[in-house]
């Protein structure tokens, strides 16, 4: 069982007014970005409220389930390539349970404030299971890196002409060529070493070859794919055809990666519905692009809920069985 070892100095520490400063600029910064982004929001809907009262909403209950089975699948994808570069990392394996488990648990990080501790909570939980620390971090730090870099490429390809003005070839040729060197062995290899250097910690050398790497590469487009599906099948439940598949996908997306990348946002919360509500509202009524920004944040919410009962009961019965064992 993983204990934390209590400051030496705990008894004459001064507090850490630099850092109480930041964590409070972050959540005042929060606050304000999630106020604004509620209040667009809900004036969106109330002034459109006739046009959503009105719209010819069908209630598709195969589609939302066809939604989380499909975000549930996705899920599972990516825990199998965070295993697939935990053993090229450490040479050992995870199992699938272990690893779906432990992503879990960590997964609520994301919803405090600084978008680090998901990534501590995996590096935490896989000391349990036996890994180093600088092996079990850099897995997870590359495997945000594919996640990332392929989402960006994915939306960038997808919605070139809108992003890019209709002349997508030269950004994407430079984006993608940036994508995949930072994402080349080698490079990344070196990348990781300068940061385990500031950071004092044990040097590693990254064990993937070329191939692949462009094959996990392929494999994290895909995720992408199939989470936009999982979004699409959500509206389909909800009686809204949209127009194109392929961009409403690449829009969640990106309102997805948005959200992430707002290190001030817990969850993303507040930017991703911002976003999402003004990609939409390109294709149809702003309101119900609000309303439906709103409604996907409930959705997959619900969908995280169920996908970690079995990880937390089983996680209790291990913690159970441990204490009982010591």
């Amino acid at each position: 069982m993983n204990t934390m070892r209590p400051s030496e100095t705990a008894g004459t520490a001064t507090p850490d007014h630099p850092g109480s400063a930041r964590r409070g600029g972050r959540l005042f910064l929060f606050l304000v970005v999630l106020a604004i982004v509620a209040y667009f929001l809900g004036r969106s809907i109330i002034s459109q409220w006739a046009t959503i009262r009105d719209y010819p909403w069908q209630f598709h209950a195969g589609w939302l389930v066809c939604s989380a089975v499909v975000i549930w699948v996705d899920f599972a994808l990516l825990v199998h390539l965070w295993r697939v570069l935990l053993q090229a990392m450490s040479g050992k394996q995870l199992g699938f349970f272990t690893a779906f488990r432990i992503s879990v648990i960590a997964n609520f990080g994301k919803y405090i404030p600084g978008k680090v501790w998901s990534v501590l909570g995996m590096v935490v939980l896989l000391r349990q299971e036996g890994y180093s620390a600088p092996s079990a971090l850099a897995a997870t730090m590359l495997h945000q890196a594919y996640t990332v870099v392929s989402g960006l490429i994915y939306v960038a390809v997808v919605m070139g002409s809108e992003i890019f003005g209709g002349k997508p070839m030269v950004p994407l040729v430079i984006g993608v060529a940036a994508g995949l060197l930072i994402l080349y062995p080698p490079v990344f290899s070196a990348l990781l070493n300068f940061g385990l250097r500031l950071l004092k910690r044990e040097q590693l050398t990254v064990t993937i070859s070329f191939a692949m790497a462009a094959g996990l590469f392929v494999a994290y487009i895909l995720a992408w794919i199939i989470y936009g599906t999982g979004f699409w099948c959500m509206l389909l439940g909800f009686g809204i055809h949209p127009e194109s598949f392929w961009r409403t996908g690449a829009v969640f997306s990106a309102a997805y990666l948005l959200g992430f990348l707002a290190l001030f946002a817990p969850g993303g919360l507040g930017v991703r519905e911002g976003t999402l509500s003004l990609l939409l509202g390109t294709t149809m009524a702003p309101g119900l692009a609000a309303l439906i920004a709103v409604a996907s944040r409930l959705w997959m919410t619900v969908i995280e809920i169920v996908q970690s009962i079995p990880a937390l009961l089983t996680n209790r019965k291990k913690i159970g069985t441990n204490n009982t064992d010591s």
